[in-house]
């Protein structure tokens, strides 16, 4: 089975397969399918899984971290938090209730423990059409069109947010979209500028991460790796902001780890994957 192929079987899963009346075990399983499919930092997906009778463990997995790129893990428990949001809409999409544990000790490989309840009332915190979402989600690198979005499509990603301490500002001024344009440009050339983010960005690359055939991975882990692509990249990623409808900017009340990775550790489910979610069903 080639690259392209083991990625379609990935992502290719029918609901009808899940095995009522089965073991939870297996049950369990079948949900981690789907939570696989989470977004991650580099498509890094540095997450950990282990079964324990009704409990599904989530621990990061510390060969996957970007140590360059993302020095204090913020990214990774982010990666983390889309992991445990996915587990939960198809948990309840499946009528199967759960408790989360969230462990605090920073220096544990341990975030977060599910412990599955087939007998407890399902949550229904998640609008269910979510789910559907699961399998169609896509990260996009295209201009958008040209175009505003409706009034009411922007009221729907304000209600996703629930939380007291999380802010989700939508940013559709021209100017100030151009201003993050410029901050983004900017960052991209001083991430690019320093050697060993282009080799740990190199590496990634290389291993087919990002969805190239095994050639051209190669052949862009060297480019990468070697070549400092900052103006071009900041250009093209400046551009992509300037022309998007609409800047999603998720932010906490305050600025330390923990509030660092409220949106995704310390609820039941992630903010900033309700918003990807949100959009990918957008029409």
């Amino acid at each position: 089975m080639d690259a392209d192929e083991l990625t379609r079987s990935v992502w290719d899963i029918s609901e009808d397969e899940f095995p009522i009346g089965a073991p939870l075990g297996e049950q369990a399983r079948f949900l981690l399918r789907y939570a696989i499919l989470a977004p991650s930092s580099h498509n890094s997906q540095p997450w950990r899984f282990e079964i324990r009778d009704e409990a599904i463990e989530i621990s990061y997995d510390e060969t996957r971290w970007l140590e360059v790129a993302d020095q204090d893990k913020r990214e990774l428990f982010i990666s983390i938090g889309c992991v445990l949001e996915n587990l939960c809409i198809a948990a309840e999409h499946f009528e199967i209730g759960y408790e989360i544990t969230h462990h605090a000790d920073e220096d544990a490989d341990l975030v977060s423990t599910v412990t599955l309840e087939p007998d407890g009332e399902p949550s229904s915190s998640r609008p269910p059409e979510l789910f559907d979402e699961l399998t169609e989600r896509y990260t996009s690198h295209q201009l958008f069109e040209d175009q505003a979005l409706p009034r009411e499509t922007i009221e729907r990603f304000r209600r996703v947010i629930k939380e007291d301490d999380v802010t989700l500002h939508l940013i559709d001024e021209p100017e100030q979209k151009r201003s993050i344009g410029e901050l983004q440009a900017e960052a991209d050339e001083a991430q690019m500028a320093d050697p060993a983010y282009r080799k740990e960005l190199g590496y990634w690359v290389g291993t087919g991460a990002l969805g190239s055939s095994w050639l051209m991975a190669r052949i862009r882990q060297a480019v990468v790796s070697h070549f400092d692509l900052g103006d071009r990249e900041g250009r093209k990623n400046s551009k992509l902001i300037e022309r998007a409808p609409v800047i999603a900017l998720l932010a906490t009340h305050a600025d330390t780890p923990r509030h660092e990775s409220r949106p995704v550790r310390s609820s039941n489910d992630s903010p900033f994957s309700r918003v990807l979610k949100t959009s990918a069903s957008i029409q």
